[in-house]
């Protein structure tokens, strides 16, 4: 006779991968927090540690695009890393609750990931998001979602 109270036959497991997957996006969204936040609280130390580094010679040939980084980080200001580092968070909020298996964490990562490609533009830095990141993003979000199915059993 099967035991009606065992309940490890229909406890969802993570896979290995998107256990994987998860642990990089806390450490890549993580990371973002912090030097967003970072950024965001001290504009303007870090833009004169950067401008330091620009005038040191062992860096003279990195020297145009640490004036071109200074230059939009004066553009956009505070705020602009203010919402990065905010994006960044709802994203780790979204990978601890995938952590915990529920479905509402993969749609917080899924819309702060598309939101963080297109905040550039709005902000006036590109014209159209980063082919790098677009596919990042892409396939971390394909990840997750083809691992609804056991978000969904746990729900059910």
């Amino acid at each position: 006779m099967e035991n009606p109270f065992n309940t490890t036959e229909n406890t969802p497991k993570r896979s290995s991968l998107l256990t994987t997957f998860l642990v990089l996006t806390f450490i890549g969204s993580g990371a973002s927090f912090i030097s967003n936040a970072y950024i965001s609280l001290f504009l303007e130390t870090v833009v004169e540690y950067v401008e330091d580094l620009a005038d040191d010679d062992a860096v003279a040939g990195m020297a145009a695009m640490l004036e071109t980084s200074i230059a939009n980080m004066e553009k956009v200001g505070a705020p602009y890393f203010g919402l990065l580092s905010l994006l960044a968070l709802v994203s780790l909020t979204g990978a601890a609750l995938m952590w915990r298996l529920n479905r509402h964490g993969f749609h917080l990562y899924a819309s702060s990931q598309i939101l963080l490609l297109f905040i550039p533009m709005v902000f006036g830095l590109v014209k159209l998001p980063g082919l790098f990141e677009t596919l990042i993003s892409a396939l971390f979000i394909w990840l997750y979602a083809r691992e609804l199915k056991i978000f969904e059993k746990r729900e059910a």
